[in-house]
């Protein structure tokens, strides 16, 4: 849609997001001092009322933006901000993550982007079988039973029990750690030979075997992926201006699908495919019931394997949602890469 009918149906969403009421026609006119006439205004808020991106609360009322109205005012301002060109770069202040810490980190991510906000802010950690370990320790806990404490290269520290087919002696566990450190250095968990795969060269000394073992029990035991949200106070409160009993039904719904952390992780990324280099916005389209009634606002960090995202009403202030879902998504960003030496792209 281009033209008169698309600049009208910005303005009635834009109108509507600031006031929150029904706009009328007249109300249009002098907001923005159209050049247009009433009775032109209100024949393209009929035939936008028919194409399905406004309607009518009730007959002698205003007209309130759809979910489709609501999304075609979010694509037009990524579109006119140019926000979907890729996140800039955001120079990070030289700080450490100290190890352990980082799940406070993410945290206080989601926690700042929902107060910057007024709605829901969430971060999504990167996969740890995408990270590169800088550390990895292993200590004999029984028979054929090692305990492996890594750490990762963005500061987070991971222990697990690992149990081997064979029983490594001390000098061969020791060697099987050496090994893997070494390995380690060039590849992540998620290059990790399978089972079903051909043994890579050079592995086939006892202490090679235990440390393939090892790699293996990581890689296939990875635990469920992290999703940090804060801010639910400021979502419900800004539902509640429907009512409060709607408020309650929708956040009870968001929180079901919340529940299953790996599987919203990947949801947000599914809804982020071809936009993977800057902002993403999903406005509750029926494709998803849980967000049906909400939007998402998404930005990635990392070269997109972590996003930080934004949950709130239909109703909310796209330009201020995506402003700080792509500054926030910068800094964690050059955060977490300034720790691990790298450069965030």
């Amino acid at each position: 849609m281009h033209g008169r009918r698309a600049q009208l149906l910005v303005e009635v969403v834009d109108r509507y997001i600031r006031t929150r009421q029904p706009v009328s026609s007249r109300q249009l006119a002098t907001a923005y001092r159209h050049r247009f006439s009433s009775a032109t205004i209100r024949s393209e808020l009929l035939a936008l009322e028919g194409e399905g991106y406004l309607y009518k609360p009730y007959p002698s009322a205003g007209r309130v933006p759809t979910a489709r109205g609501f999304r075609f005012f979010a694509e037009w301002l990524l579109d006119v901000a140019e926000l979907g060109e890729g996140n800039p770069s955001v120079p990070a202040e030289r700080q450490e993550v100290e190890p352990g810490l980082l799940p406070d980190l993410f945290r206080r991510t989601a926690t700042v982007l929902a107060a910057m906000t007024r709605a829901l802010g969430l971060v999504v950690p990167p996969p740890r079988h995408e990270a590169r370990l800088n550390t990895l320790i292993a200590r004999r806990v029984g028979p054929s039973t090692v305990l492996v404490v890594t750490l990762s290269e963005l500061g987070a520290v991971e222990s697990r029990f690992v149990s081997l087919d064979l029983d490594l002696e001390p000098d061969e566990l020791s060697e099987a750690e050496a090994f893997l450190c070494r390995w380690l250095r060039e590849h992540t968990l998620a290059d990790s030979p399978l089972p079903d795969q051909p043994f890579p060269d050079g592995w086939h000394s006892r202490a090679a075997l235990g440390a393939l073992a090892i790699l293996r029990g990581l890689a296939e035991g990875e635990p469920e992926r992290r999703v940090y949200v804060e801010g639910w106070p400021h979502l419900l409160a800004e539902l509640a201006v429907r009512s409060p009993e709607w408020a309650l039904a929708r956040g009870q719904a968001l929180l079901r699908l919340l529940e299953e952390e790996q599987a919203f992780a990947a949801l947000v990324h599914r809804l982020r495919e071809g936009r993977e280099a800057g902002i993403a916005v999903h406005v509750g389209d029926g494709s998803v019931p849980e967000l049906e009634d909400l939007s998402l606002v998404a930005a990635p960090y990392l070269a997109g394997s972590g996003v930080v995202g934004v949950v709130g009403p239909l109703w909310m202030d796209y330009a201020r949602a995506f402003s700080a879902a792509r500054y926030v998504a910068g800094r964690l960003g050059a955060i977490l890469a300034a720790g691990s030496g790298k450069e965030e792209g």
